[in-house]
């Protein structure tokens, strides 16, 4: 679903501006899905206990001894209020997750030019590693030339590889995954960093620059604008 809408847009837009498209989507997907998975009569009533119990405890002039109950109090109010918010927000952030992960394959590197092969390194070190790129797509093979332990075409620009993870349904691997029993953990590959940005000094030209900057405004935008608790 993202590679499809992300291939229409870059018709007639740059990955910079597909970057704050996608940040938009993400903050305003996220928001109202916490706000409709969350309990927000009961957050509000929650949040406005923990004020009370506050103030109450700020207002206090008499012995500690005796201020364990308004203590006591302000950490129930406190819990009680995250204990609301927890759930919805796990729940909200789901979608954002499987987004930024698709984000750092699909922009976070690019592959390198024909004939530099990149730095390729295993977990645990030292199992020999082979880049090849005289056909396209280039692949990577780990262990002997003869019987390697594993092969990948380089369809996408990612970075690492490794056995499938618990929560790979948020988010596949293009490249694929090692096999259970390979004695290679992880496979990491030193590809070249996709300067979305083309200008500034380096840390300015990450994916990353552009994404979480508009997404954390347009979230507190709608945070504000929503009402939500």
């Amino acid at each position: 679903m993202f590679n499809g809408l992300d291939a229409a847009m870059a018709s007639f837009m740059p990955a910079a501006l597909r970057l704050a498209v996608w940040a938009v989507l993400g903050s305003v997907l996220t928001m109202f899905l916490y706000k409709l998975c969350s309990p927000q009569a009961r957050i509000g009533q929650a949040k406005r206990d923990a004020k009370a119990a506050r103030q109450r405890l700020n207002a206090f002039d008499g012995d500690f001894a005796d201020a364990g109950p308004l203590i006591k109090k302000q950490f129930t109010t406190a819990f009680r209020h995250v204990g609301l918010v927890v759930p919805g927000t796990l729940l909200a952030i789901l979608p954002l997750l499987a987004l930024l992960l698709w984000a750092e394959t699909h922009y976070g590197h690019t592959l390198p030019a024909p004939g530099q092969a990149p730095a390729i390194t295993t977990v645990p070190e030292g199992v020999a590693t082979h880049w090849d790129d005289r056909t396209q797509p280039a692949k990577i093979s780990v262990g002997d030339a003869g019987a390697p332990i594993a092969q990948f075409d380089m369809t996408a620009p990612v970075g690492i590889v490794t056995k499938q993870p618990w929560w790979h349904w948020l988010a596949e691997n293009p490249l694929g995954y090692l096999p259970e029993d390979a004695p290679v953990e992880q496979i990491r590959i030193d590809l070249p960093v996709l300067e979305v940005i083309p200008f500034g000094p380096a840390w300015m030209h990450s994916w990353l620059f552009v994404f979480i900057p508009v997404m954390f405004i347009v979230s507190l935008a709608i945070y504000k604008w929503a009402k939500i608790e």
